[in-house]
């Protein structure tokens, strides 16, 4: 019987389908666990490699680059989100008390004559165009809905801590053997693509690099900018000012508005709770420290490892939150970064200009 070449591809491929869709199925509930694990496997592997070259073996070299990790990474991460968690609990009825007195927030701006004057001319130039403004229901609205926000987050991390803490060392084992075995991982995947070894080279060492960049980049600012406003925070006397600092860290990673979404409200309270001059001096000391670093760590680690447009990136950072979680903070740049890299690859392969 004559071999039908065209048959015997169609059942290859479809059996190949089939098997990794049942593949997928079977890792699906893992995923978040096997990408952070890698996330951390490659923003570490500079590390593990240099400890590797001095070691000479792996499997005690892949013990102690986990530990690194757990010391500097997972154990500090556990603890600021249980005191987060906590603190949250905590502070949730003095805040309510505080929104329920904002009533008189309309009088406490006669204290502050030009931004009663300008708060008065924008009210009156909006209800001339039928726009009713109601400054104390608009801040109590806003304010429930942040502070439910993160109720909600800290009942869940409470809620799922057996969860996490399963998730936690599933990453750890995850990170050893990647740490372990990953070149060798990273060799089949690589035989595996059909491209030219100038153009896998091309792909991966320029994702390689901008994964690191963007990614370090991205911690390294929001940590800087988080002990920045702790700084200032001390300084000024707010209270449970190193909770505010650890807000202040994680709004960084927000493409929108960022670290500032958290030291303003804050600038605007010590005006009405500190006086003038603290008000000042907070207002000063996030526009020029806390929000300008991010203009300087950046550049500096990134630099032109990415020419990815700062608002394609917000975009998917955004859409990386929604189907991810905070875990989409990272994954939206490296799916970026694959694209653009991809894309430069077919320009180069096919000859577009």
């Amino acid at each position: 019987m004559p071999r039908n070449d065209t048959v015997e591809n169609i059942f290859f491929f479809l059996l190949l389908s089939f098997s990794l869709f049942v593949g997928y199925l079977l890792f699906e509930p893992f995923l978040k666990v096997i990408a952070a694990s890698i996330l951390l496997a490659v923003i570490f592997f500079p590390v593990h490699d240099f400890l590797l070259k001095k070691i000479r073996r792996p499997i005690i070299t892949s013990l102690l680059s986990t530990t690194i990790v757990m010391l500097f990474i997972i154990i500090p991460s556990i603890f600021m989100i249980v005191v987060f968690t906590d603190k949250l609990i905590e502070i949730y009825p003095a805040v309510l008390n505080a929104i329920s007195k904002l009533e008189n927030i309309e009088e406490s701006l006669n204290k502050f004559p030009v931004i009663h004057s300008t708060f008065q001319k924008v009210k009156l130039m909006l209800e001339n165009y039928g726009i009713e403004v109601d400054i104390a229901k608009t801040l109590r609205a806003v304010s429930m809905f942040i502070l439910n926000f993160f109720i909600e987050k800290g009942k869940a991390i409470f809620i799922n801590f057996t969860l996490i803490v399963i998730g936690i060392l599933f990453v750890v084992v995850t990170l050893f053997f990647l740490f372990k075995d990953g070149y060798a991982l990273y060799k089949r995947v690589y035989t595996l693509i059909p491209l030219k070894d100038s153009e896998k080279n091309f792909l991966f060492a320029k994702s390689y690099r901008a994964i690191q960049g963007v990614v370090l980049g991205m911690v390294l600012t929001a940590i800087a900018q988080g002990i920045i406003a702790f700084i200032g925070y001390s300084v000024v006397g707010i209270d449970m000012a190193f909770f505010w600092a650890f807000i202040t860290f994680i709004a960084a990673f927000l493409p929108v508005g960022g670290a500032s979404l958290v030291w303003i409200p804050i600038a605007i309270y010590t005006f009405f709770a500190k006086g003038i001059g603290w008000g000042i001096f907070m207002t000063v000391w996030g526009t020029f420290l806390i929000s300008t670093i991010d203009n300087i760590i950046k550049p500096v680690i990134i630099g032109d490892k990415t020419n990815i447009h700062p608002m394609i990136l917000a975009f998917a950072i955004l859409g990386g939150l929604n189907l991810f979680g905070f875990l989409g903070l990272f994954i939206a740049p490296i799916v970026l970064v694959l694209i653009d890299n991809m894309l430069n690859l077919f320009k180069s392969k096919y000859g577009v200009s």
